[in-house]
C-alpha cells in the first residue's frame, strides 16, 4: 500500500489517501497540478475513480484510514499501548498513570475523577512499555529517548496510535523515589487523552448547559462575549478548563462568524472549529524552557499583529504572558485565558505574582481598570449520579449510609441544604453506569463578571470587602453554594463532591474571601 503513493511529496500524501479503490482528495488540493498529475499516475495502477471532500471531512475520512492502516504496522508493544489509549477511551478516561516501581510496574485509569485499578506488569515489561510510548510513538518530545531520572514531556498525535475521537495525548513523565528501581530511580508516566470534540456544536447557551452551567451563568458569559478585556479562567488540572475554553470560542465564531478569532497554545490541543489555532513550540525549542517562554511570548506578539478580534491564551503561565495578556486587553480586544488559582476571586493574588515577576511596582492599578479585567471564572468537575441506581438519602439504609457517606460529611450536608428531601447518594451500580453509580461529570462554578466598584475594592488590597461586595451586592454564588444547589436537585453525591471539590460542604461559611493574600 505504501508503494502506490510513490510520485506524492509529503504535503500531497497528507491530503490524498485511497480506501475500497476510490482516491479521496481534500477539495483545497483537486485542481493543483501535482493531484492531477499523481491522479492520472493512479489511472495506470487501476485506480478509476476519485472523489473531493470538503477539507473538514476529509480529514475526519484521513484520520480514520490511517488508524485502520496504522494498526496492522505496529510493534507488539506499540500494539498493546495502542489498545491500553484504545480502553481508556471506551471507559472514557481522561487520564492513564503507568508508574515503573523497578519490580514490577501498575497502570490506572481516571474516570469521572476517580483512580481505578486496570493491570500489573513485570518491572522489565513496563519499563520498556514507558520507552517506547515516549520513543517511538510521541512527537515533539523534549529529548529523543526516556530517561527515568528526568522529567520530560511530548504529546502523540499520529492517527494509527490513537482511538477515533482523540485529537492527542499530552505525555508528561516524572522520576519517582524508588529503592527497589535500578539506581534507586523508578518513574510515572502520565498520559492525558484529548477527546476530539470537533462534532460538538450549537449556540453559546445550549453548550454551556450541556455543561452544567447555570441559566444565570450563560447570561454572565453572554454578557462577556460581547465585550472586550479578559477574562481568565481558572481551575485545577483536569477539571475542564480547555473544554470550556473550545466551547466559548466555537460558539462565538458559530454566532459571529464576521470576526477573527486566534489561539494562542502550546501545543493545541483541541481542534478549534473556525478558530485559528497557532502553534507554540515547534522543533527541538520544548528541550529549552527559556526559549519556550520566549516563543509562546513572542507568538502573542505576533497575534496581535495578525488581526484579531478575540484571542484566546491557551495558559497564562510566564509573567510576560500576563503581560502581553493584558495589553492585548487594552488595545481593545477580547481575550479569554486560563489560570491555576483556587477560586474566582483567587486569581487576583495569582496574576499579581506572574505581574511582580515581570517587575511592575503597582500589578493591581495595572490589572483592576474596568477596561482590563472584565470576567473572572472558576470551575470543578463531579460526577453525576446514575439515574437508574441512586438511592434517596432519607431512604438509605442505615448500613449504606455509613458505607457510602462518611459521619462527618453527613454532617455537614444536614447543615448545608435546604432541600434534604433531594438528596441523593451513590447507589450501589447498575449496567446503565457500569456498576459505578456514576455517569458522566458537570460543573461546580462561579462566575464573576467585574463592575468599577468590585475592581476598586481589588486595586484597594481590601480582598475581604470584594467578596463581601461580590456576594451580597451582586448576587454572587460561590463553586462549593454551586454544588450544593445540584446536590439538593438530586444529582451530586454529597461524600463525592466534597472529595472533587477539595474543600467541605461547609467552606463557603468559613475564610473563602482571600484574607492575607494580597
Amino acid at each position: 500500500m505504501t508503494a502506490f503513493y510513490n510520485g506524492a511529496s509529503d504535503e500531497l500524501r497528507r491530503n490524498i489517501f485511497l480506501e475500497d479503490g476510490i482516491l479521496y482528495v481534500s477539495e483545497a488540493w483537486k485542481s493543483e497540478p501535482e493531484y492531477l498529475s499523481f491522479f492520472s499516475l493512479s489511472r495506470k495502477r487501476g485506480v478509476l475513480e476519485a472523489k473531493s471532500l470538503p477539507p473538514d471531512d476529509f480529514l475526519k475520512r484521513y484520520n480514520k484510514a490511517s488508524m485502520e492502516l496504522g494498526n496492522t504496522q505496529q510493534s507488539e508493544l506499540q500494539t498493546y499501548a495502542a489498545k491500553l489509549l484504545k480502553t481508556a477511551y471506551e471507559q472514557n478516561a481522561s487520564d492513564i498513570h503507568i508508574a515503573d516501581y523497578g519490580t514490577y510496574g501498575v497502570i490506572h485509569f481516571r474516570c469521572l475523577g476517580m483512580l481505578r485499578s486496570y493491570a500489573q506488569l513485570p518491572g522489565s515489561r513496563v519499563k520498556q512499555l514507558i520507552a517506547v510510548i515516549y520513543g517511538t510513538m510521541a512527537q515533539q518530545a523534549s529529548t529523543a529517548s526516556h530517561t527515568p531520572s528526568v522529567r520530560q514531556d511530548a504529546r502523540i498525535a499520529r492517527r494509527e496510535f490513537l482511538p477515533e475521537k482523540v485529537h492527542s495525548v499530552r505525555v508528561h513523565t516524572e522520576p519517582l523515589e524508588c529503592s527497589q528501581a535500578e539506581g534507586g530511580v523508578g518513574c510515572l508516566m502520565l498520559l492525558r487523552l484529548l477527546y476530539d470534540r470537533t462534532e460538538a456544536a450549537g449556540d453559546l447557551r445550549s453548550r454551556l448547559i450541556g455543561l452544567g452551567y447555570s441559566d444565570p451563568d450563560v447570561g454572565k458569559f453572554r454578557f462577556l462575549t460581547e465585550r472586550s478585556g479578559l477574562i481568565i479562567i481558572s481551575g485545577p488540572t483536569g477539571h475542564g478548563k480547555s473544554t470550556l475554553l473550545k466551547h466559548v470560542m466555537e460558539a462565538q465564531a458559530e454566532e459571529a462568524p464576521e470576526k477573527s478569532y486566534q489561539s494562542i497554545e502550546d501545543p493545541p490541543e483541541y481542534p478549534l472549529a473556525n478558530v485559528k489555532q497557532i502553534m507554540v513550540t515547534t522543533g527541538n525549542i520544548a528541550s529549552d524552557p527559556a526559549a519556550r517562554g520566549r516563543n509562546y511570548i513572542d507568538s502573542i506578539a505576533g497575534a496581535m499583529r495578525s488581526d484579531p478580534d478575540v484571542l484566546m491564551i491557551g495558559e497564562i503561565r510566564f509573567p510576560e504572558a500576563a503581560v502581553a495578556a493584558i495589553d492585548a486587553a487594552l488595545t481593545g480586544h477580547a481575550v479569554w485565558a486560563t489560570l491555576h488559582a483556587n477560586n474566582g476571586l483567587g486569581i487576583i493574588p495569582r496574576m499579581k505574582s506572574l505581574l511582580n515577576g515581570a517587575s511592575y511596582a503597582e500589578p493591581l492599578e495595572y490589572l483592576c481598570d474596568h477596561n482590563v479585567l472584565a470576567g473572572l471564572v472558576y470551575q470543578r468537575l463531579v460526577p453525576v449520579l446514575c439515574d437508574q441506581c441512586k438511592v434517596r438519602l432519607q431512604n438509605a439504609s442505615e448500613a449504606w449510609r455509613r458505607e457510602v457517606l462518611p459521619a462527618h460529611t453527613f454532617e455537614r450536608v444536614k447543615k448545608a441544604v435546604t432541600n434534604p428531601e433531594e438528596v441523593h447518594v451513590r447507589g450501589p451500580g447498575c449496567a446503565a453506569c457500569g456498576q459505578v453509580g456514576f455517569t458522566g461529570q458537570t460543573v461546580a462554578a462561579e462566575v464573576i463578571v467585574t463592575d468599577q466598584a468590585l475592581l476598586g475594592y481589588i486595586r484597594a488590597g481590601k480582598m475581604p470587602e470584594a467578596y463581601e461586595y461580590w456576594r451580597a451586592v451582586m448576587g454572587g454564588r460561590t463553586y462549593v453554594q454551586d454544588a450544593i444547589r445540584k446536590m439538593e436537585s438530586g444529582i451530586l453525591d454529597p461524600y463525592m463532591t466534597e472529595l472533587r471539590l477539595g474543600v467541605p460542604l461547609n467552606f463557603s461559611h468559613a475564610d473563602v474571601s482571600g484574607k492575607g493574600s494580597l
